[in-house]
């Protein structure tokens, strides 16, 4: 494809619901708008051509949207677009922001670039420096920007089935020092996220790196203004169009947390992992029961010696711990789902699976075929699910005396426990 083919294709996907969105998000149709609901923010996305629209009454309905879940909004608006929906914008009270250029890079020949193991210097992927996790987060985030997507944001988006949050870093004697991330998704752009260095070599080498990786097989879609714009015009992007922020923020405090969010392994995931294997001596092994060290306080129940038909089991067992954690568990406290060697979730209980609100990520209670666990971060107070030897270990004290009842009701007398 040629860049005016790629940017059809930009411009056809706007304003349509996207085949995938992050964990903890809500998107709404309204008309020729597309809402994202963050809890903490959200955006709002108009198909490119809006002709014979109140635009005036978009723009209110969109206000009342956000203002309704106390959301600022940033909506994007082309130079391409038609001039009225600017000036409706600016009307309704919303603020221009920045504006920046559009630019494309078409993949480069296949080839997957080589990575040695615990590299010292120069360009790399991340995950070939799982233990720099900590210090590429430090610099990432630390940097002023403004970026196009925060680091933060994009690790807490997650991934997509067919995508992937990709980060890359440059060693200096083995230590993190610039970051670049971005993200591969389904849809046929791979969106560059930021840079913490504007050089051009470094944004060049980690352009180079993701045109060429065979997997994506995605043009690489940047926003950029000033020193970074030039610098990947030199390594080969196109200016398509350009565009600008407009911002509007309703009274009140926003959320300071998303009601959900996917949980990055370097940075989340693994650490939980880790932490979980040592206090609880965790051994993932078919043959391995129990699979932990039964914590204090805490009850086992065999998930099938009732000897009765339960016509929804999992559903029947999810609904008596998500009660019970809402319960136990403090306000605005997270509960992480893990699923051993699978991407894992935090939600808030309180703010997931109630109108208006993002379904609660996971699968559930009931083990259906690997480990599965709901935690506290500081592991005070849990369940944890045994696919082999059908278990529901469940402790804490605050937990176990707010659902022992249900569950022996539902599974019968618990078959070990620890006081």
């Amino acid at each position: 494809m040629d860049m005016g083919e790629w940017w059809a294709m930009h411009e056809e996907l706007r304003g349509r619901v996207p085949a995938w969105h992050p964990a903890g998000v809500v998107v709404e149709v309204d008309g020729p708008v597309v809402r994202r609901h963050y809890g903490t923010h959200g955006t709002a996305e108009h198909a490119p051509h809006m002709a014979g629209t109140d635009t005036a009454a978009v723009v209110r309905n969109q206000q009342e949207a956000f203002a309704e879940r106390g959301e600022p909004v940033e909506w994007k608006v082309y130079g391409h677009d038609s001039p009225d929906l600017a000036q409706q914008l600016t009307a309704a009270g919303f603020t221009p922001g920045w504006e920046r250029s559009v630019l494309i890079a078409a993949p480069l020949p296949s080839e997957q670039p080589t990575d040695v193991t615990e590299p010292r210097e120069g360009v790399h992927d991340l995950y070939r420096v799982r233990s720099q996790a900590e210090r590429a987060w430090e610099v990432a985030v630390g940097s002023p920007g403004p970026h196009a997507a925060p680091y933060a944001e994009m690790i807490a988006d997650g991934s997509s089935d067919e995508g992937d949050v990709l980060i890359e870093v440059l060693l200096e004697a083995g230590i993190v020092t610039e970051v670049a991330w971005a993200h591969g998704d389904e849809i046929p752009f791979t969106l560059i996220g930021g840079f913490t260095s504007e050089d051009a070599n470094f944004v060049k080498a980690v352009t180079d790196r993701w045109r060429q990786k065979s997997w994506l097989n995605h043009p690489l879609l940047a926003e950029a203004d000033g020193s970074l714009r030039e610098s990947l015009l030199e390594a080969g992007f196109t200016e398509a169009a350009t565009v600008r922020s407009y911002h509007w923020s309703p009274p009140g405090s926003p959320e300071s947390t998303r009601p959900a969010q996917f949980l990055d392994w370097l940075h989340d995931d693994g650490p939980l992992w880790d932490r979980f294997y040592a206090d609880f001596d965790f051994k993932p092994i078919t043959t391995y029961r129990p699979a932990i060290t039964d914590p204090v306080p805490s009850a086992v129940w065999n998930l099938h010696s009732h000897h009765r038909i339960v016509p929804d089991l999992p559903a029947e067992l999810d609904a008596i711990v998500q009660r019970g954690l809402l319960v136990a568990t403090e306000p605005r406290e997270f509960i992480h789902w893990l699923d051993w060697n699978h991407d894992g979730y935090r939600y808030d209980p309180r703010r997931t699976d109630v109108p208006g609100r993002p379904p609660r990520p996971g699968k559930g209670a009931y083990p259906n075929g690997d480990y599965y666990l709901h935690l506290t971060a500081d592991l005070r107070l849990g369940t944890f699910g045994h696919p082999w030897e059908q278990t529901l270990t469940v402790w804490g004290p605050k937990l176990l005396a707010a659902i022992e009842a249900d569950l022996t009701e539902l599974l019968g007398k618990p078959i070990r426990r620890r006081e």
